[in-house]
């Protein structure tokens, strides 16, 4: 049992190692698409930047133009895109999600995008499966 042990840390330690000293890429810009028909569109995306904002990362990219928005026009008037009539709701791109920031979510909502490195925490999770939200995992 020790052996086991001894050789799973030594595998973690290599690994670890290998992502601590693995060369970092340029930093790439990443683009959101956003609709803005009225003052609900927004106030969501309003909120959203501020869910962002939550990682260190992610506002050091937004604040230094890494990270952009673009408006994307085709929107019908009155359409909230955290509402059912868009499909999925609010996207979750980074940090943790928390149970805090599921109980925000409209009533409207029927699903939530999640980005790679974003995690739900288990408080989250449940509630989302009481009120029936379904989690949709971005492609990388």
């Amino acid at each position: 049992m020790s052996e086991l042990r001894e050789l799973i840390r030594s595998l973690l330690q290599e690994e670890l190692a290998r992502l601590r000293d693995a060369p970092s890429a340029a930093p790439a810009t990443r683009e959101e698409r956003v609709r803005i028909r009225g003052d609900a569109d927004l106030g969501a995306f309003a909120r959203q930047v501020l869910r962002l904002a939550r990682d260190p990362q992610t506002a050091a990219d937004i604040d230094s133009g890494r990270m952009v928005f673009r408006l994307e026009s085709g929107a019908a008037p009155g359409v909230d895109p955290l509402s059912t009539s868009g499909g999925t709701g609010p996207d979750f791109d980074v940090g943790l999600v928390t149970e805090r920031d599921v109980a925000r979510l409209d009533n409207g909502v029927r699903a939530i995008r999640l980005g790679s490195r974003a995690r739900l925490t288990p408080l989250a999770k449940d509630e989302l499966r009481r009120r029936g939200i379904n989690i949709v995992r971005k492609a990388k």
